[in-house]
């Protein structure tokens, strides 16, 4: 048997929010021109950095619940925190809820990714299943997306699981649910890297990036975005894809951001206006 050490954890009260931030950047759009976007479009994702968004409920009512740890590299999860949920002498029912957030009305082909894994080689039998529900509209286990037992542990076990989700949400605003249950005395369940896309790429028609831009491109020390709409959030990210720089709640339409501090290079430009995302390629001189 096989058990990875962990740091100390911090457990996810009831009500504690987790910030949702976009991740899983695919080098390839690198060789993608500026203002175009991947075949897949993320609408909203999150990495469990930090704690803004979402809530937890434990269900079976053990004092065992969701907790935020990191180290779990070893299992084949990305450096970072995630989520874990014990079964090491429990009969868990857990519970893990999103933030509200909105899928884009003239999305399609709606695809649900998601890591998981547990630490031990042996005691690996971890049950899940994943749901979505409309914000105010029915119960949380009324729409399942997928369920399943982990089938392996321990070293480079993780596996990502993706489930279609019904293209009947689309317009709406909606929430995630993750569910650690139907388990008996196994180990540690463990969950990373959550994101909703969409498989194709979004029409800019009409949406909050028609006529966007971002210039000078290439471009020495500043750049402006130029948008129709308030900007929500910009991130940058190195080819490694490392977050070199952020900023939130961004209120001018039109935004100079300098850039002096970046190594030359190739940079991707996450770019979130009304809750829609897209990914711009640039360069640093």
């Amino acid at each position: 048997m096989i058990f990875i050490y962990l740091k100390p954890q911090t457990y996810l009260l009831k009500n504690l929010t987790i910030m949702n931030r976009n991740l899983l950047l695919l080098l390839v759009l690198l060789i993608l021109p500026i203002g175009t976007t991947s075949a897949q479009t993320i609408i909203w994702s999150t990495d469990f950095e930090s704690l803004t968004g979402w809530t937890g409920e434990d269900l079976d009512g053990d004092g065992y619940w969701w907790f935020q740890n990191s180290g779990a590299e070893s299992i084949g999860f990305n450096s970072g925190q995630y989520l874990g949920s014990y079964s090491l002498g429990l009969s868990p029912d857990n519970v893990l809820t999103s933030p509200v957030f909105t899928i884009p009305s003239n999305a399609s082909s709606l695809n649900l990714k998601i890591k998981l894994g547990s630490t031990s080689d042996q005691d690996f039998l971890e049950t899940y299943a994943i749901y979505i529900q409309e914000d105010g509209v029915g119960s949380e286990f009324d729409n399942l997306l997928t369920q399943g037992t982990l089938s392996n542990g321990g070293l480079n076990s993780a596996v990502d699981i993706n489930a279609a989700i019904p293209n009947t949400f689309a317009g709406k605003s909606v929430k995630i649910i993750v569910r650690h249950f139907n388990t008996n005395n196994q180990y540690l369940f463990l969950v990373d890297d959550l994101m909703v896309e969409s498989g194709e790429t979004l029409s800019l028609s009409n949406s909050p990036f028609e006529n966007f831009s971002i210039f000078p491109n290439p471009s020495n020390d500043y750049i402006t975005l130029n948008s129709n709409s308030t900007i929500t959030e910009v991130q940058i990210f190195n080819i490694l894809g490392q977050s070199v720089m952020r900023l939130q709640n961004i209120n001018s339409s039109n935004n100079t951001l300098n850039i002096n501090a970046l190594h030359r290079g190739n940079y991707l430009v996450r770019v979130i206006i009304d809750g829609t995302s897209q990914t711009f390629k640039l360069i640093k001189n």
